[in-house]
């Protein structure tokens, strides 16, 4: 017999959970793996910026070819492609094995917060597997969804850096590889900088500059490296090439109408954002059988319902300034909220909210030392539960049923 002392060290662990994380990853693996960051990456190896293959969502811009996002995951994948080819690269793998990266560093981040063994396995598991991540990893052959397994793994690495080591050229390149790969990023520097502020405060006013120098210097550069990448592509170093893409149907009138950015998207985005349930999609004329889900999302109120522990977070006594945090995170979503699409196509999950949930996840974590246990798991269960049905089961449940 284990003894109880025993059992509590060995469950439920980390490492456990990640494999279960490793394991889910591969749900559905027949999808196609073709990624327009590994046709960047080979077009790098034959020398160009422009790709040959004409795929979803690449810019069209001088009558060639172009991938309009940033250019860290192609970066990643560049090996793989050099040794592999592009037809062998599965970019789903790789995404798994990011997987485990992130898990760990929020393992260890959590540690840092000194929040208990148990409740840290359940927050891990709430972000890895009761947010948009999970379905991200399992949808990684799409450019967008690969860029956000990229980006939040490489925040969360910069988040615990700050709040461990704290070496402030090691932050600044974590976000800045991470701002590489999502523009929105950008917000959680205000964050990033300001733990180091605060925990260099006893060594002294230089040393606060030198952090908040080291951080922004090797941001800046990475910030450097996208400017001139813009530059090569598209002739201007502030042009993205979104306004590139060809969109069609009601995406296309948006834009013709309002642009990339307006305020007449902040009803629709902050409705799916903070109100819209599960929107399951059935076959018609009968409308029996289950197809899917609505591809505008789940908001995080019903998808993820326990990041509201966040408001319980209080960062007297720690090295957390939740204030900084709170900034980082209602800039990211009040540009989110501006955007002319809120993540479509996305399942059970606000894809774009990736983007600051590695900061929220600290606040998160503040919050739930503030609770007891009981009122706080059924909420990580619930979001773990509704993504292994929309992910895992309802794909198998609709196929049985087509044989009805």
């Amino acid at each position: 017999m284990v003894s109880s002392a025993r059992w509590k060290r060995l469950s439920p662990g980390w490492p456990g959970l990640l494999v279960l994380c490793f394991v889910l990853g591969f749900t559905q693996w027949r999808i196609a793996d073709v990624n327009l960051y590994v046709w960047q990456a080979d077009a790098w190896l034959r020398g160009r910026w422009d790709i040959a293959q004409s795929v979803r969502d690449v810019a069209i811009h001088d009558g060639k070819l172009w991938v309009p996002f940033p250019p860290f995951p192609s970066v990643l994948l560049l090996p793989l492609v050099k040794v592999l080819g592009p037809e062998n690269v599965s970019v789903r793998a790789v995404a798994v094995l990011l997987t485990v990266l992130c898990g760990w560093a929020l393992w260890r981040l959590l540690s840092r917060l000194e929040v208990e063994p148990s409740p840290r396995a359940w927050l891990t598991a709430a972000f890895i597997m009761g947010t948009g991540f999970w379905s991200c990893v399992v949808y990684s052959h799409g450019i967008w969804f690969f860029a956000h397994v990229v980006a939040a793994t490489f925040l969360m690495l910069a988040v615990e850096e700050s709040l461990g080591r704290g070496r402030a050229w090691l932050v600044g390149l974590y976000v800045g590889l991470a701002f590489l790969s999502r523009q929105l990023i950008v917000y959680s520097v205000i964050f990033l900088v300001a733990v180091l502020w605060r925990r260099a405060a006893e060594a002294g006013r230089r040393r606060q500059v030198l952090q908040v120098a080291g951080v922004l210097g090797v941001f800046g550069l990475c910030a450097l490296v996208y400017l001139a990448s813009n530059a090569v592509r598209f002739g201007d170093p502030f042009e993205t090439g979104y306004q590139f893409i060809p969109l069609t149907e009601f995406l296309d009138a948006r834009v013709a109408k309002y642009g990339l950015f307006h305020p007449a998207y902040v009803p629709f985005n902050f409705i799916h954002l903070f109100l819209e349930g599960p929107h399951f999609n059935f076959v018609p004329p009968l409308q029996l059988q289950p197809m899917g889900m609505d591809g505008f999302g789940t908001s995080l109120t019903i998808a993820s319902p326990f990041i509201f522990l966040a408001l319980a977070a209080r960062g007297a006594g720690t090295s957390v300034p939740v204030r900084a945090a709170w900034v980082s995170i209602v800039l990211a979503v009040a540009h989110m909220l501006m955007y002319y699409n809120n993540g479509w196509v996305q399942v059970n999950t606000q894809r774009f909210t990736l983007d600051f949930l590695p900061v929220m996840m600290v606040l998160v974590a503040l919050g739930v030392k503030r609770w007891p246990a009981g009122p706080w798991k059924p909420l990580v269960a619930w979001a773990v539960g509704l993504n292994v049905f929309v992910i895992a089961v309802l794909p198998h449940l609709s196929r049985a049923l087509s044989k009805l």
